[in-house]
């Protein structure tokens, strides 16, 4: 059976959710995202539509800046697999990116999706980052110890909010050392990651979401969207230093009301090893790709 690439419509988002509700163990997050991707000017869905008229196949490209493209969501009915239609969606992906002027496309997996990571280096992708998630419970939600009437004790730093003048000096230290390399200069919004510019620091400065202590910078914050958890999107630190960041951020996210932490870190192995002492543990490991356009 023959098939074509087309935009998606508002009409597509039930037959795509009746092939998408189990695509990992936890389910997936397609059939909720799709109407807001529908509605956002900087990306688009593409369809997979048979001859005789049935989606079957679907991915999501969008602009995250002027020169940078995100590929997600691919997905194929499980009844179409092994016929080149993800691979078919995702060059139809590329021409929508260079259209928009993008210069990179990238995407991320799980370190466990064998077939996923087959398929893309397969059309030329190559990995140039590996991160981790990280989490533990804080605040009420942290389990209690022994001694110290119950509590954990504090970090002796403190994180403080982080003034716009610190931007630089934090673009500064990033664009340097192991992290930098590690993370190919990227930062993280929400699953989607694109190059860290000074502007993002400002950003997050202006919204008091950079975070300030003589061992490093962070960048976290709850949201309306996770309002128990206070999500780390960024950080930068020293090996030296690390150990002392991370119990910081574990206090700071206490301190804002939050009952979850989550970290999502580059795979840097004192870095690993300070988030597994400040009582972190090792959740989703993600594979970033990226293709020259």
């Amino acid at each position: 059976m023959s098939y074509t690439i087309r935009p998606a419509k508002p009409s597509d988002r039930e037959e795509i959710a009746a092939f998408t509700t189990d695509t990992f163990e936890w389910g997936d997050y397609v059939a909720d995202a799709f109407d807001r991707w529908l509605a956002d000017p900087n990306g688009t869905v593409f369809v997979a539509e048979t001859d005789d008229g049935r989606a079957v196949g679907m991915a999501r490209v969008a602009m995250l800046s002027a020169t940078e493209a995100w590929a997600q969501a691919a997905r194929v009915n499980p009844d179409f697999r092994r016929r080149g239609i993800a691979s078919k969606l995702t060059l139809v992906g590329f021409d929508w990116a260079r259209s928009h002027g993008a210069k990179v496309l990238r995407l991320v997996t799980e370190d466990w999706n064998e077939a996923a990571q087959a398929q893309v280096e397969s059309l030329g992708f190559r990995l140039v980052s590996r991160w981790t998630m990280w989490s533990r419970p804080v605040g009420n939600a942290a389990p209690k110890v022994s001694g110290n009437g119950g509590s954990r004790v504090r970090s002796e730093e403190r994180l403080s909010v982080a003034s716009s003048s610190e931007a630089d000096a934090a673009f500064f230290a990033a664009s340097a050392g192991e992290l930098a390399s590690a993370s190919r200069g990227l930062i993280t919004e929400g699953w989607t990651w694109r190059k860290l510019r000074p502007a993002d620091l400002s950003r997050a400065a202006a919204r008091r979401a950079m975070w300030v202590c003589p061992a490093g910078w962070v960048i976290g914050e709850t949201d309306d969207e996770r309002p128990d958890t206070f999500w780390v999107s960024w950080v930068m630190t020293v090996s030296d230093d690390a150990d002392r960041l991370i119990r910081a951020v574990v206090d700071r996210a206490a301190d804002e009301g939050a009952e979850r932490l989550v970290m999502l870190l580059p795979d840097v192995e004192w870095l690993q090893r300070a988030a597994r002492k400040a009582g972190l543990s090792a959740g989703h490991r993600l594979l970033v790709y990226e293709h020259p356009l």
